[in-house]
């Protein structure tokens, strides 16, 4: 392999507080039901929009899509105003970006969550200067689990042949699709379908190296 892909919550950094916490704001401004911890974290991989259906869903009847799209947009608004109040990397992280690159291989971010929010995060956690690419859920290539965007972000970074590391059922479908080796971390917040298998299970950032090492699975420039 010659390049990782890294999904972003619940894979390199905990974002859950701070979804929560914006979220709920956005929906109470506009009388929807807020969500729970766990509620946020069955869906935070699916991008916003999937979080505003959940609330939706939970008032049991339905709503305008103009107020969707107005609480989407709060939502947003908010987040990228201050997204990393409890935001932190997992341990390990930001080692484990630098290992890579400094040993040649290609780092690319590929997120179901919208650009503007992604890169508020990023920068706010000092992150943004560590990806050779950034597909985000809002851009042309779409978002997973589609194999679009992998593949997009596997070109941009001038890769040839890509790791999908990431924690939800859609990180491991659009890595089947688009024929990459997928390791799942077991720290994040999703869990693989009935029917997924992941080439790899990470239970640590640090251990990602020898664990896929394990699993045959070999990084250029790196033994």
């Amino acid at each position: 392999m010659d390049t990782v892909l890294f999904d972003l919550d619940g894979t390199l950094v905990d974002t859950l507080d701070d979804i929560v916490r914006t979220v709920n704001a956005a929906l109470r401004a506009h009388g929807l039901p807020v969500l729970s911890p766990a509620e946020v974290g069955d869906r935070v991989g699916e991008g916003g929009t999937a979080l505003v259906e959940a609330s939706v869903g939970k008032r049991g009847r339905p709503v305008d899509p103009g107020v969707v799209a107005r609480v989407q947009e709060a939502y947003l608004t908010g987040y990228a105003a201050s997204p990393a109040e409890g935001s932190r990397p997992y341990p390990g992280a930001e080692a484990l970006l630098e290992r890579l690159r400094a040993a040649g291989v290609r780092t690319a971010l590929c997120t179901n969550k919208a650009g503007g929010v992604t890169g508020a995060l990023l920068r706010a956690l000092r992150l943004d200067g560590c990806f050779d690419a950034v597909v985000t859920g809002d851009g042309p290539a779409g978002r997973k689990p589609s194999p679009g965007p992998l593949r997009h972000a596997l070109a941009l970074a001038g890769g040839t042949a890509g790791l999908m590391v990431g924690d939800s059922r859609h990180d491991l479908a659009a890595a089947r699709a688009a024929g990459m080796p997928a390791a799942w971390v077991s720290f994040g917040y999703g869990r693989p379908g009935p029917a997924q298998f992941p080439d790899v299970e990470v239970a640590r950032l640090d251990a990602l190296e020898t664990t896929a090492r394990a699993a045959r699975i070999r990084f250029r420039g790196i033994r």
